[in-house]
């Protein structure tokens, strides 16, 4: 009797650390195959020529907003596909460059908070 209610014991340890190894890991695998679709999405847009490549992005980005780059992200905002620059300036200022992905033209300049 005694190793049978070890035996169950161990066992549901045992499940309780699979859930809680899943329910950590599950959200990171998610999360990579997120980034591994956005990568193959961009390269198809990129590949099709619907989109600029990002270093002709960032070589007029970089003449009209001198900094360093912080964070670049290609969204979908307003039927536009849109690359999102982070930029931080030699006064400490972080902005966010909005550009038309598709034409390189400049849509907004916020500071980012």
């Amino acid at each position: 009797m005694y190793s049978l209610i070890m035996s169950n014991k161990h066992d549901i340890l045992r499940r309780l650390f699979l859930m809680i190894i899943l329910s950590v890991l599950a959200p990171v695998a998610i999360a990579d195959a997120d980034y591994d679709n956005d990568y193959i999405e961009a390269r198809h847009l990129l590949d099709s020529g619907k989109i600029l490549p990002l270093e002709v992005i960032l070589k007029k980005v970089r003449r009209e907003f001198p900094g360093r780059v912080l964070d670049i992200e290609l969204e979908k905002e307003d039927r536009k596909i849109v690359y999102e620059i982070k930029m931080l300036n030699s006064h400490g200022v972080i902005n966010e460059i909005y550009i038309d992905a598709t034409t390189g033209e400049l849509l907004s300049v916020q500071e980012d908070d």
